[in-house]
């Protein structure tokens, strides 16, 4: 008997009710793995490339904590589990996590002045002058927060294998 006929005797020998928790637990764990990247700053043990200048409205990636929350469950069935991040409002989750160059698009932006009438600044009144803004281009570095690595697996296991001890 091969070892795929020894473990596909294993899977249809275990309940219904455990093939639903098996993948639930994968998700859960690999959902609290990649946002606990976040947290350490660093993706199975290598640390992110620190930012070029110290920003004050947040500390690196997390500043509003959209790309965190991004991280969810996107498919969840018996034979596959799927995590993934970004969307509509967060579309920059896979340069940060693959690395990569960044290009913004030109662009036309118009402002408003403050005039200053008698001494008084009136918010807004007078149309300010347009500006634009040529192409540009730079490389993001690589801060992987999301992936397969070994570590995972390991917990992902020890959690399974525990619920294997209670049943």
């Amino acid at each position: 008997m091969t070892n795929y006929q020894k473990i596909d005797i294993f899977f249809q020998s275990l309940d219904s009710k455990m093939l639903k928790d098996v993948p639930a637990i994968i998700s859960e764990t690999a959902t609290e793995y990649f946002k606990e990247s976040f947290v350490t700053k660093s993706f199975d043990g290598k640390a992110w490339t620190p930012a070029k200048r110290n920003e004050k409205r947040g500390s690196l990636m997390v500043r509003t904590g959209a790309l965190m929350g991004s991280i969810r469950p996107s498919l969840v069935s018996a034979s596959k589990v799927t995590i993934s991040a970004g969307s509509t409002k967060v579309p920059y989750a896979k340069v940060h996590n693959e690395g990569g160059e960044v290009i913004l698009p030109p662009r036309s932006e118009t402002f408003i002045r403050n005039r200053n009438k008698k001494g008084r600044f009136k918010k807004g009144t007078v149309s300010g002058q347009g500006f634009t803004l040529k192409e540009s281009r730079f490389n993001m570095p690589k801060r992987q927060f999301m992936g397969h690595t070994q570590k995972l697996n390991n917990i992902i296991v020890q959690r399974i294998q525990s619920l294997l001890k209670e049943k």
